[in-house]
């Protein structure tokens, strides 16, 4: 039975939109590091200059800059845009999402005890470190079905053909109590295997397609940093990072014949609807060290290391299948439940991450800044040995942790930028370069950024704009045969304005 278990993980396991997968692991690791309008601006790359409460979610040493108190608001308005293009003959539909936020609220409490260390400097803070919101539509006609994966998860392979009541309770189970997929029985009455209708069409027979999948959440994270400045030189600092998730999806995918009621393109199949909805939240912990180096009083240089996020996440998952046939002239429709929404919670462990920086101040001029960020994505890691969790558990954690280790790899990612000084005016621009995750195919990402600025004698304000495109493949399912999922070429534009208001006391 373990084996069979394993089979039936090995096909499923990417193919559910539940949580514990691959791409929730990237998700939930692949964080911002800049929450305020400077640091955005900027590129994200200043941490080696410090001076920016920004610099507590990369180097905290750079807290040491500050020679006074300050406290700091950032409201922030992400538009985000995603096109979907199912591939084939079909046209590309497009979807809009919104969200305004405070990205950054923080203060700084400034000491400067006498003596080597100049200053000794506390803060506290919630930075925005990750937003999940995004609309993704797609339509368009293609061959195949979703209940081409009900088929091989409920058939499996090598001869693991399940009985119906060991189907899994998500996908396959559901599918069959909708009449998605049949039995077929040999003549002593022995389960033989599974059938769908679509295995009565005509090569390359074509449906209608068309899915709606909304995604909602974010991560923020509460920052308590610590850091001093010895004799102007070195600077050390540290953060505890607690940060807060929350993330939920819900999708609604269905499938038409094109044709007519009594004549259509796949034999009885009239239409068939699947939805799913995910909701994820959770608290984690983590530790961030660094140390900033002034070889001059213009040039400096930095490392930070921070330990992996430790999470403790809850999921609650829940699925529909509707299937219509016509049949004899009567046409029928049907639906599939779970037996009872899934609730689980588990543990999940994100990447170390090791990062390197440096600066230039150009005095009367402005600045410059750039950072190296490396970081092992398969070394993400699910948790799923906790109590009231089952077998089922820890072989789907299994399987996912080797998916993880095989198909993740490591990345470096890139952060540069300059700010230039006109008296009290401050105009910046910035670049991120952000590699590819994934061992088998380019995901990298880059991104742009300018902004502006105004120092008075106790107050200031920023303002800044980020435009980044991510450019990825998607299915709506998956299937032993690649050749046969349906591909979506997905593009996700994101504008993000922030706009922070500073006041030192």
């Amino acid at each position: 039975m373990k084996n069979i278990i394993l089979i039936i993980l090995t096909i499923s396991v990417t193919s559910f939109l539940s949580a514990q997968s691959i791409s929730d692991a990237l998700r939930f690791s692949q964080t911002e590091t800049a929450s305020t309008a400077r640091m955005a601006g900027i590129g994200g790359g200043m941490s080696a200059l410090g001076g920016e409460f920004s610099v507590i979610n990369v180097n905290p040493a750079g807290l040491a800059i500050y020679r006074s108190s300050e406290f700091t608001i950032t409201p922030s308005l992400d538009l985000r845009t995603t096109t979907g293009i199912l591939s084939g003959r079909n046209d590309s539909e497009s979807e809009n999402a919104s969200t305004f936020n405070f990205s950054n609220v923080g203060v700084v409490l400034n000491s400067q005890p006498k003596g080597k260390w100049r200053t000794s400097n506390f803060a506290i803070g919630l930075n925005r470190i990750a937003n999940f919101k995004e609309n993704f539509d797609f339509r368009g006609q293609s061959s195949g079905s979703m209940a081409d994966q009900f088929l091989e998860l409920a058939n499996g392979s090598g001869g693991a053909v399940l009985a119906a009541g060991d189907l899994d309770d998500f996908l396959a189970g559901p599918a069959f109590d909708a009449f998605v997929i049949g039995e077929i029985f040999d003549d002593e009455g022995n389960l033989v295997e599974y059938f769908n209708d679509f295995q009565e069409a005509e090569p390359g027979a074509e449906i209608e397609r068309l899915q709606s999948l909304e995604r909602e959440g974010s991560i923020s994270e509460v920052s308590l940093s610590l850091a001093g400045n010895y004799r102007n030189k070195f600077l050390i600092g540290g953060t505890i990072g607690i940060p807060i998730l929350n993330y939920t999806q819900s999708r609604r995918y269905e499938e038409f014949d094109p044709g007519t009621e009594f004549d259509g393109n796949i034999p009885f199949f009239e239409s068939l609807q699947f939805t799913d909805t995910l909701h994820t939240s959770g608290v984690g912990i983590n530790v961030k060290l660094g140390m900033i180096y002034w070889p001059t009083p213009k040039i400096r240089v930095g490392a930070a290391v921070h330990t992996p996020t430790f999470y403790s996440l809850t999921d609650f998952y829940d699925t529909t299948v509707s299937y219509t046939l016509t049949e004899g002239g009567v046409t029928e429709s049907r639906s599939g439940l779970p037996f009872e929404p899934r609730n689980i919670d588990y543990g999940f462990r994100t990447p170390w991450r090791f990062i390197g920086s440096g600066g230039l101040i150009i005095p009367k001029v402005g600045l410059l800044s750039a950072e190296v960020e490396y970081v092992n994505y398969n070394s993400n890691i699910y948790n799923l040995d906790k109590d009231g969790n089952s077998d089922f558990d820890l072989d789907r954690e299994e399987v996912v942790n080797e998916g993880i280790n095989d198909e993740l790899g490591s990345a470096i990612n890139i952060r540069v930028g300059a700010e230039y000084m006109i008296k009290r005016f401050l105009v910046r621009a910035g670049y991120n370069w952000l590699g590819s995750a994934y061992n088998d195919r380019d995901a990298s990402r880059s991104r742009i950024s300018v902004g502006g600025g105004y120092r008075g004698d106790r107050y200031y304000l920023d303002l800044a704009y980020v435009r980044g495109i991510t450019e990825s493949e998607y299915s709506p399912y998956d299937l032993l045969d690649n050749n046969a999922e349906q591909l979506v070429n997905r593009e996700l534009s994101s504008n993000k304005i922030l706009f922070t208001l500073g006041y030192r006391f």
